[in-house]
């Protein structure tokens, strides 16, 4: 175990050394793409994941005796899975989770006992050898972690508590019990004889820990990105790319340690071994080393240590497309989409140049973004137009509504259509009868240019009229 333990560490050492070398490239996707259309993502980075770890585990406790005892404690497997949330804002990173941890021990050890027998015509010693005890400890916990750390240069470092509720255990024990007998009248001491009760016998049991409700540690985790080797790369980020779920994964590499702060069984109540009634005494059961009043100590810490695997999905948020904005000279607070500057001249509607089924389009008509408000420098249009309306009663005409390709089509459909009607508002306002004036808005699915140009999408962001009837 230790040599593997040593392993782990030297390729985790160079896993960080490598990504410290790489660590000005960029893995969040998030930040990728907003750079990718110039912005700057200032908002904390989301992820969930999952976690599984493996390592090596031990209940640290003192057991005492009398010197006629030897134990050791060599411990056991560590190993849980965790499903976990991080959140990372520049340097600092913050982890919660959820976790099921298995926890092994062992116990080792041999005890010596002896019991005195008198007897009429002899006085004899019983010599009671329990040896290869071994005593296996199963511990399943739920565990809620919780960590704050920070993100350097390809690797982080956190730590915080881990709260763990034991919701199963079990223990195993094995043990020889050989017996032999002193006689003051004897040359040398009795073994092996059957018909004397003395024979190597074993005793096995096992049970439940009486353990604590609640295991609290302290939990420290350091680690490296994997990123570099493991996250699949975009090798062109354009403007609206949408990842896919291998592109949204990232992965580390730690080494853990969780440390208990308290003691974790309740405090020892019986005994390690109990002898038979009768003439001849013998060891009847054994038990759980861990509940011997005589031999425990009052405080059993568990603490495990090993290494870590997670791998993280990015909640990924794409950037919004931006608007280019310009202030109005006549409404400084009005921010309005970008246009050319308005070009003022003769309208083509005048006089009797139009003929029933002919388009004009109103080049100097503006609205508020994403608004349906005309803003107060266009409204010369739409008096130019209520004027000739109304100094030709017989002509009836439709309002068409476009937009450009931001957005839903479903959106730029609703927002054309109350554009239109905002016209058609002012000019019933104006003397223009409602039912002359007829509207539809067709958002963007008529664009007249390349949307893919701010000079494109100002073309296409429009309203038409349609002569119905002169």
């Amino acid at each position: 175990m230790k040599y593997i333990m040593k392993r782990i560490c030297f390729l985790i050492l160079l896993c960080s050394v490598v990504a410290y070398s790489y660590a000005e490239q960029e893995t969040s996707v998030t930040r990728q793409a907003f750079a990718a259309s110039n912005q700057e993502y200032k908002k904390p980075l989301h992820y969930i994941g999952l976690g599984a770890k493996l390592g090596y585990s031990q209940f640290n406790m003192k057991v005492t005796g009398d010197g006629n005892q030897k134990w050791n404690i060599p411990g056991g497997a560590n190993a849980g899975l965790e499903f976990r949330y991080k959140l990372e804002k520049n340097a600092f990173r913050f982890t919660v989770g959820l976790d099921a941890t298995y926890a092994g021990n062992s116990f080792r050890g041999n005890i010596t006992d002896s019991r005195q027998l008198y007897l009429p015509t002899q006085e004899m010693t019983f010599h009671y050898n329990i040896n290869d005890i071994r005593e296996m400890e199963h511990v399943l916990e739920v565990g809620l972690p919780i960590m704050v750390g920070a993100n350097f240069k390809g690797f982080y470092a956190q730590a915080g508590v881990r709260l763990g509720l034991p919701v199963w255990n079990k223990y195993k024990l094995t043990s020889n019990i050989e017996t032999t007998i002193t006689d003051v009248r004897a040359i040398e001491d009795y073994t092996n004889m059957p018909n004397h009760y003395l024979t190597t016998y074993s005793k096995d049991n096992n049970g439940k820990m009486d353990l604590s409700m609640l295991n609290p540690q302290v939990a420290i985790e350091l680690g490296t990105s994997l990123d570099r080797w493991m996250q699949k790369k975009i090798e062109n980020f354009e403007p609206g790319y949408k990842p896919t779920f291998a592109e949204l994964l990232h992965y580390e590499v730690a080494l853990y340690a969780n440390i208990g702060v308290l003691d974790y069984h309740q405090s020892p109540k019986g005994e390690f071994y109990s002898y038979t009634e009768g003439q001849i005494p013998e060891i009847a059961s054994v038990q759980t080393i861990t509940a011997d009043k005589e031999r425990a100590t009052k405080t059993m810490v568990p603490w495990n240590v090993g290494v870590r695997f997670n791998v993280y999905y990015e909640l990924f948020e794409a950037p919004k497309a931006p608007k280019k904005k310009r202030q109005h000279r006549d409404r400084p607070d009005a921010v309005i989409e970008e246009e050319p500057e308005p070009v003022i001249e003769e309208v083509v509607y005048k006089g009797d140049t139009v003929q029933k089924g002919d388009t004009i389009r109103l080049d100097n008509l503006y609205f508020d973004t994403d608004k349906t408000i005309i803003l107060p420098n266009s409204m010369w249009v739409v008096e130019d137009l209520a004027t000739w309306l109304n100094e030709n009663p017989s002509i009836k005409i439709t309002l068409v509504g476009h937009t450009d390709n931001v957005g839903t089509a479903r959106y730029n459909k609703r927002l054309s259509q109350g554009r239109v009607n905002s016209v058609k508002a002012e000019l019933v306002k104006r003397g223009v009868g409602a039912d002359r004036v007829h509207t539809i808005g067709k958002g963007l699915t008529e664009p007249i240019a390349d949307n893919s140009t701010a000079e494109g999408r100002a073309k296409n962001r429009r309203v038409e009229i349609i002569i119905d009837e002169k």
